[in-house]
């Protein structure tokens, strides 16, 4: 259930964005200590693998963190700005 306070949404708004401002940062880290990651996924050692799976976890989670912060903001956005012309005026 989505909350019909702006000042919650707003919260919520500002949680995802540290969320992924972490995974990014995560990101950034697994690709300078694994300079490998973008070449080829043959013969590829087992920690290498887990880095490789954890970076396509990173991206899907960022992806679904886009999704809901869209979703967030349409719930806000009436809120804020609410139609002036519905009754009663």
């Amino acid at each position: 259930m989505t909350p019909r306070d702006p000042l919650t949404l707003q919260r919520q708004l500002t949680g995802l964005a540290m969320l992924e401002a972490s995974v990014r940062t995560a990101l950034q880290r697994l690709y300078a200590a694994y300079p490998t990651l973008a070449a080829s996924q043959l013969d590829d050692d087992i920690e290498l693998t887990a880095a490789r799976i954890l970076v396509q976890l990173c991206n899907e989670l960022l992806v679904s963190l886009d999704d809901l912060r869209g979703r967030v903001s349409a719930h806000l956005k009436p809120l804020l700005c609410p139609d002036q012309t519905a009754w009663p005026f």
